[in-house]
């Protein structure tokens, strides 16, 4: 027995009862087999208890017991048995279920027998398995053949197995039904004889679901037609890999075969073309059938149906089309003489893996649509108001049975088609295993290579860019890649750095030429830096091919985002322009902003730099400094005057006072000898008279503000000391009221 045999006769045979054997699996899920408990021992999951088998008489017969509850009804029941209508179809549920498990059990036989008979015919094959005869040409069919073969009975295997280990709680959990109904019936049982039909009733029924329940358990714990079909899956199997013993390193893939695919993909090609004109011609012709006038809406669901048939005609030849293109692939994969090609080939089956597998959804929707317009005709047909005559029942009959046809041959492309794909994927998993170290090192450096440069070439999205050609106005779509972004952010990063470093260079070359101030330097630096990277941005634009026609359609959203989201950035940006150019202030420059005071370092253009005397840095906001009020003390002038006053006591030689602080004054280095310095007779104060002293500083000498004034007192301390003048401190004068004698009392000491 050859494994082409097999396929044709054993296979055609085992898929027949298999369709019964995924009915049993489906049903040991939620339902159960009949079987009479008087023929047939209760099997016990668990080795503890054990039901007890209903008594040995001879089985009722639930079927003729059904039919004569069904004829007679609920009235003609009530005269034997006394039951209401929720427990009569109760009764009939009962019955129902234990016929139909009967007539279940009787298929499950037959189909473990049929299984059995033909793991018998694999196990005669296996002894007296022969090598197959094939040539050059037939030798990669027959190959196939079996790998499919193998994984179909592994994968069914695989399930089986699932299958056999989820039964064990479903036995368990039957075998506890089963023990609660049995308990419930010994309950009735071992009572007082029913006294009243009402109670004999009970007991009938609750002996009837005892039978049920016993059938549920008997097939839950039947397991004989999973194993038999575990046995045809072993020996398909062991088979399998008897013919893939012999055929590997025989199997060719000679050029003459691919073009005898080719061929027949042509073929195939030619022949769903002139499908896809006769569908056209029936579209036609459709409208002018005389019988089908009277019946306009059956004349259109058969529309939709050839309408369908023309979709399907299209998808045949694309499927024909990434066909060709596998049969290609498989025939480089078999005759690749550089391994680095594997790579390109994988990439290019998984992309047509994809195509295909979009596909898997549109079977099942064209197949319920075809379904549904089925039932609205056969409505339509129906009709008791217009019955159609035959003719029309015969020519709607035609028309679907030509559709179902169209899609039953499109899903045995499209499994074909799978299987196909899968086969490619397989014999480039075996060619990689046949590689050495050094050639599984080239590859996974082509594959590296490879993913990187498609992940490089990945479009992200595509922008559409107006081009004049010809004088006409033409929409050119320009895709943006992951590697045009990368790049375009690589240039701005690098640009960025490089007109940092320039506007920087620029600024104090500059400076250092002609002389410039600091703030004239940070404008020529900034602005050169803005300059480059706007020229920068340009060219990363260009590299990526985005045009700049784009900024037309992004510039009334871009308008709104600056207006409602980016107002206060805007306001502080165009605030720092103004300073840089109107300069109320400067580098350099001493300010006062609100509590904040500092020497101003860096104007920028969000934000401006204070440094306070403590040496802490403060950003300001440039909104902040052009709205607010700002004290400049080095404006127009650097030089400030600054006060400090001195109090001495009443009959201090006052003269004499002023000479001594307007010498000291005068002497300190850093006090302005070209302002006036000047000493007043400041007021008569509380406690002393004031005097105050006038004089000016450059603002931009470090230690002005604290340091001279410091100083100055210091040394006018010392030398009113040395000239006996007393510095005046507070005094009080407390008066008090004598206008009578003041009492004084000693008292003695407390005991305390």
């Amino acid at each position: 027995m050859t494994i082409g045999n097999l396929n044709k006769s054993t296979w055609r045979c085992f898929f027949g009862p298999r369709a019964i054997v995924i009915g049993t699996l489906f049903f040991w899920v939620g339902s159960s087999l009949a079987q009479d408990p008087v023929s047939s021992p209760t099997p016990s999951p668990a080795a503890s208890v054990t039901p007890t088998p209903p008594p040995a008489h001879p089985a009722p017969d639930y079927a003729a017991m059904l039919s004569a509850a069904l004829d007679g009804g609920l009235e003609m029941f009530q005269k034997t048995d006394p039951a209401t209508p929720e427990e009569f179809r109760d009764y009939l549920h009962l019955l129902g279920l234990i016929v139909e498990m009967k007539t279940f059990k009787e298929e499950r036989a037959t189909s473990t027998q049929i299984l059995i008979s033909q793991t018998a015919e694999f196990e005669k094959a296996i002894a007296n398995f022969k090598p197959p005869i094939f040539n050059a040409d037939t030798g990669l069919d027959v190959f196939d053949t079996a790998r499919l073969d193998l994984w179909q009975a592994e994968n069914w295997l695989d399930v089986l197995k699932k299958i056999a280990q989820s039964r064990i709680e479903q036995n368990r959990i039957s075998f506890e039904e089963l023990k609660k109904e049995q308990a419930e019936l010994h309950s009735l049982q071992n009572s007082d004889p029913p006294a009243t039909p009402q109670l004999a009733w009970q007991l009938k029924l609750q002996e009837l679901r005892v039978a049920a329940a016993f059938a549920q358990q008997q097939a839950r714990a039947d397991s004989s037609s999973v194993t038999a079909d575990m046995k045809l899956q072993e020996a398909r199997i062991k088979i399998s890999n008897k013919y893939l013993d012999c055929l590997k390193g025989h199997v060719v893939f000679p050029n003459g075969l691919l073009e005898a695919k080719r061929e027949q993909t042509q073929k195939d090609e030619a022949d769903s073309t002139k499908t896809a004109l006769e569908l056209e011609n029936q579209i036609k012709a459709l409208p002018s059938t005389g019988a089908l006038r009277r019946f306009p809406e059956i004349n259109s669901l058969l529309m939709q149906g050839l309408e369908t048939q023309i979709q399907i005609s299209e998808y045949r030849r694309v499927g024909l089309l990434i066909r060709s293109q596998i049969w290609q692939a498989r025939y480089d994969i078999w005759n690749a003489t550089d391994p680095k090609s594997f790579d390109k080939t994988a990439r290019a089956v998984n992309e047509r893996m994809q195509d295909v597998q979009t596909w898997r959804p549109l079977v099942a929707s064209l197949h319920a649509k075809s379904q549904d317009r089925r039932r609205i005709a056969q409505a339509l047909l129906n009709n008791p108001n217009q019955k159609a005559p035959d003719a029309i029942r015969q020519l709607v009959e035609k028309y679907f049975t030509q559709e179902d046809g169209a899609l039953s041959n499109w899903e045995t492309s499209f499994d074909y088609l799978v299987q196909l794909i899968t086969l490619a994927n397989a014999d480039l998993a075996e060619r990689r295993n046949l590689l050495n170290m050094s050639q599984k090192l080239d590859v996974a450096a082509a594959s590296l290579s490879g993913g990187m440069r498609a992940f490089w070439n990945t479009e992200i999205f595509q922008l559409n860019d107006s081009v004049f050609i010809n004088g006409e106005i033409v929409q050119r779509p320009s895709p943006i890649t992951i590697g045009m972004m990368l790049s375009a952010l690589l240039i701005l990063i690098i640009g960025g750095l490089l007109s940092s470093a320039f506007s920087r260079w620029l600024r104090s070359r500059l400076t250092s030429r002609f002389s410039l101030d600091a703030n004239t330097g940070a404008i020529i630096q900034k602005f050169s830096n803005y300059f480059l990277l706007v020229c920068i941005s340009l060219v990363a634009l260009a590299v990526v091919k985005i045009p700049l026609t784009i900024f037309a359609l992004l510039g009334g959203a871009a308008a709104i985002a600056v207006g409602f989201g980016s107002q206060q950035l805007v306001n502080n940006l165009i605030s720092g322009i103004i300073l840089l150019f109107e300069r109320p202030i400067r580098i350099g420059d001493i300010i006062d902003v609100g509590t904040y005071a500092g020497t101003v370092t860096s104007i920028g253009t969000r934000c401006s730099q204070l440094r306070r005397p403590d040496g802490v840095e403060i950003l300001i906001p440039n909104s902040v400094i052009l709205q607010g009020t700002v004290v400049n003390w080095t404006l127009t002038d650097k030089h400030v005057r600054q006060e400090i006053l001195i109090g001495i006591n009443y009959g201090s030689p006052v003269e004499k006072a002023l000479e001594i602080v307007t010498r000291i004054a005068k002497s300190h280095p850093d006090v302005l000898k070209n302002y006036d310095t000047n000493v007043f007779f400041h007021d008569f104060g509380a406690d002393a008279i004031v005097l105050s002293l006038l004089y000016w500083v450059d603002k931009q000498v470090v230690g002005t503000g604290n340091r001279v004034p410091s100083e100055l007192r210091l040394s006018i301390y010392n030398a009113l000391n040395e000239a006996g003048i007393a510095l005046a401190f507070p005094q009080r004068d407390i008066h008090l009221a004598t206008a009578a004698p003041i009492s004084v009392q000693v008292l003695p000491p407390s005991s305390n």
